[in-house]
């Protein structure tokens, strides 16, 4: 095994994993967070930013999971665009 920085604390470890073993147990809590908000909560018009208010996971690691192989195929917008026909973005 080789050393790795843990992509989560950015500490150093050695394991197969992206993140170090605290680190594995924090993100265990986060995805199952994750998936309450999208079973429960989830609206149309969501932004991935309105999920990290509600849930407190932060958008680096919202963004990791949702790119995650478990998260395959959720598509949640950054932003919310208030004018379609002028592709007017706001950030929230």
């Amino acid at each position: 095994m080789e050393i790795k920085k843990c992509v989560r604390c950015g500490g150093f470890f050695s394991s197969e994993n992206e993140v170090c073993g605290i680190c594995e147990k924090k993100d265990s809590i986060d995805v199952n967070k994750l998936k309450g908000f999208l079973l429960e909560e989830l609206d149309v018009g969501t932004t991935k930013t309105d999920i990290s208010h509600s849930t407190g996971i932060t958008m680096k690691n919202l963004n990791r999971y949702l790119n995650g192989a478990e998260f395959k195929g959720v598509n949640i917008p950054e932003y919310k665009i208030e004018n379609v026909e002028d592709n007017v973005v706001t950030k929230v």
